[in-house]
């Protein structure tokens, strides 16, 4: 089920009773500052899904020859139109502008890892000792040390629920919702999900089907390999018979090989991971549709397989090497190739083969001006520079030197911010390399762009120290400059008056862990009653464990129930806190004492619990899903929330898929298009 966070555009559709793709759908949210932009790639066009769409108008992301630094929503909500890059769509009844050059485009596809809500929810104490209201269930007597619910509750409760939608639900969205939820959280043993997955692969929708052949690759099922995933990949006789006959669709060939990709990133089998990767290999080659979809799919997917032999690093990267090299496909698919590869070399040190100088050289020659890479290719080259910095890198000077020049003359705005963040990942990864100039160059760069520019880049600089010494800080190593740099991010969050500025100073002190701010973050939030702001504050209190604001975060909660996005946001700063009693809070909305909560409430509520994870929420969202009250939006909505209470994993499935990508080169399949919504759309 792909469910959307509810912009005031849909919550009016939801009112009036109105279709929307979106909520054909269902819908998205990935978590607090979650963008998605509109897809730049054509599919073929699917199955119509029940649910009447409101048309719109897709667009590949083009580089605007103007950009300007917009005030951009906290939590930046799928537009109901996608808009062209070089006039921002304004979102909602807020009258904000969105534009895809922004940091909170990049953060919404990144941000899980920062977070980590789950593991945190799950791995520590909690700051009070409550049951809260439901203190009873599961014979839970006083708080646990983990709050992860126990394989009983989801063998027993969770699993039966959901094997039961599937089995009986007739609406798309309850339908597809239930089968990811059963996807993640495993624990497959009699195959019976299965069996379920195989038989809606002909199914009449296309939602459907497409879903039905992803969640193989959701569960991890390495038997699914054979059977059924290369044949639909590969649309041959097998897989056109899995289908109902007739060709099989591109879009389901594609989630099918991001399926592939999937279980090839998560098994141990060395062979397996080799075999996936031969056969996304052999259907980039071969593929010569005219939708680009599939090719991506099988790019993107060779950057998933985390191999660990390096001979077979060395074969997988030079596959693509040259295919880069031969420069004969569209710049959307090539543009995913830098990070691949970059990906793939993770493993492998600098001084283990001579494929990494090669690719480093190769990406650095896609940045020379006598290149005749494109636009998206460009902006990838320098997302990929950072991801091969290395730890005492001989050539860590050689990627500074080129993301500097870029940053400084690089024309296209897109690609000058993405220098930011490489440049933090340069110095989380080698942090005081040698320089003539002094012993910490990215530290001193990224700072006096903070302090002295005067457009939007200073605030992707300010996030880019904050992403360094979050880096830093977890592998046990100090922020080169000491307490200067939080220090001057404190002085120009005190400076700053707009929302959208305020908040990206804010989630960098939080990044940062700079406890001297929690105070003027929660006096700004008094003052500053902008949802844009407000919530990245609040994420940032959470990041910062400020727990004696606890009682201001739950009345924000109590008083959003008009702003569903400052809910959920509030919540999960709560959440970060390990606060075991916003659960009792958000119950509340589930199960409203004067009927049934609206359906941005729900979802909004239904989003958050699932984030949270916590053990007490099982049996009220099993009981949402099987209450015939409630629209099948709502019920949907609590089926995706089961399946993230429940996952087996603490990162969502798709966090490796979206993580690093350069979200301008989109592709339907990959994030939202008019028609139908991506992967990285799916909860």
């Amino acid at each position: 089920m792909k469910i959307h966070l509810l912009t005031p555009v849909l919550v009016l559709c939801a009112a009036l009773g109105l279709g929307s793709d979106v909520l054909a759908h269902g819908g998205t949210y990935k978590g607090p500052g979650d963008t998605v932009p509109p897809g730049g790639g054509s599919a073929s066009t699917p199955t119509p899904p029940a649910t009447p769409s409101t048309p719109s108008t897709p667009s590949t992301p083009s580089t605007p020859s103007t950009p300007a630094a917009p005030s951009t929503p906290n939590v930046p909500s799928t537009p109901s139109a996608p808009a062209q890059t070089g006039a921002p769509a304004t979102t909602g009844s807020q009258g904000l502008v969105q534009n895809l050059d922004t940091w909170q485009f990049w953060w919404g596809f990144n941000k899980d890892r920062f977070l980590n809500l789950r593991a945190k929810i799950h791995g520590g104490e909690s700051v009070t000792d409550q049951g809260g209201a439901l203190t009873g269930l599961g014979g839970m007597a006083s708080a646990p040390k983990t709050f992860a619910p126990t394989e009983q509750q989801i063998r027993t409760i969770v699993r039966p629920a959901l094997l039961e939608a599937v089995e009986n639900e007739d609406d798309q969205d309850i339908l597809t919702g239930a089968m990811v939820a059963l996807a993640k959280i495993g624990r497959d043993d009699d195959g019976k999900a299965r069996e379920l997955f195989r038989e809606h692969l002909d199914a009449q929708v296309q939602e459907v089907r497409e879903t039905a052949a992803l969640c193989y690759g959701i569960l991890k099922d390495e038997s699914a390999i054979e059977d059924p995933l290369l044949p639909l990949m590969n649309d041959t006789p097998e897989g056109r018979k899995l289908v109902g006959g007739g060709e099989v669709d591109i879009r389901t060939r594609t989630f099918a090989a991001y399926g592939l990709a999937l279980i090839g990133g998560y098994t141990k089998d060395e062979a397996v991971k080799m075999k996936v990767a031969e056969e996304l290999h052999k259907t980039l080659l071969a593929d010569d549709s005219s939708a680009q979809d599939l090719r991506v799919a099988c790019v993107i997917g060779l950057g998933l397989l985390e191999l660990d032999e390096p001979a077979d690093i060395e074969k997988v990267v030079t596959w693509l090497s040259e295919y880069l090299t031969a420069n004969q496909d569209d710049d959307i698919v090539l543009a995913h190739v830098p990070n691949s590869m970059a990906k793939l070399l993770e493993k492998l040190p600098p001084g283990d083969s001579a494929i990494y100088d090669q690719v480093l050289d190769q990406v650095i020659g896609l940045l020379d001006r006598r290149s005749d890479a494109k636009v998206f290719t460009k902006q990838s080259a320098v997302l990929a520079l950072g991801l091969l910095a290395r730890e005492g890198g001989s050539r860590s000077q050689d990627i500074y030197d080129v993301l500097v020049e870029q940053a400084k003359k690089g024309k296209d705005l897109q690609l000058k911010n993405f220098t930011s963040i490489s440049l933090a990942y340069l110095g989380s990864a080698d942090p005081v390399f040698e320089s003539e100039a002094n012993r910490t160059p990215v530290t001193k760069f990224l700072l006096d762009n903070m302090r002295k520019s005067n457009n939007a880049y200073e605030q992707w600089c300010a996030v880019a120290l904050g992403v360094m010494a979050f880096q830093l800080k977890d592998k046990g190593q100090p922020l080169p400059g000491g307490s200067t740099v939080p220090e001057a991010v404190h002085a120009k969050f005190n400076k700053v008056r707009s929302a959208g500025e305020k908040a990206a100073y804010a989630l960098s002190l939080g990044l940062m862990g700079y406890e001297a701010a929690k105070a003027d973050i929660k006096e700004a939030m008094d003052k500053n009653r902008a949802t844009e702001f407000r919530g990245y504050a609040a994420i940032a209190l959470g990041l910062l464990q400020a727990r004696e604001y606890r009682d201001f975060l739950a009345q924000l909660i109590r008083d959003q129930r008009r702003d569903p996005d400052l809910l959920k946001q509030a919540a999960i700063g709560l959440g970060l806190m390990r606060d075991r009693e916003v659960l009792d809070l958000l119950l509340e909305f589930l199960n409203p004492p004067d009927g049934r909560p609206t359906l941005a409430v729900l979802a909004s509520t239904a989003t958050a619990i699932g984030f949270i994870g916590d053990k007490r929420s099982v049996q009220p969202l099993v009981d949402a899903l099987q209450n015939q009250k409630l629209t099948p939006l709502g019920r949907a909505f609590a089926a995706v929330a089961l399946g993230m209470v429940g996952d087996k994993e603490y990162l969502p499935w798709n966090s490796p898929i979206g993580e690093d990508l350069n979200y301008r080169a989109a592709v339907a399949t990959l994030t939202e298009s008019n028609v139908s919504n991506g992967i990285l759309d799916i909860l």
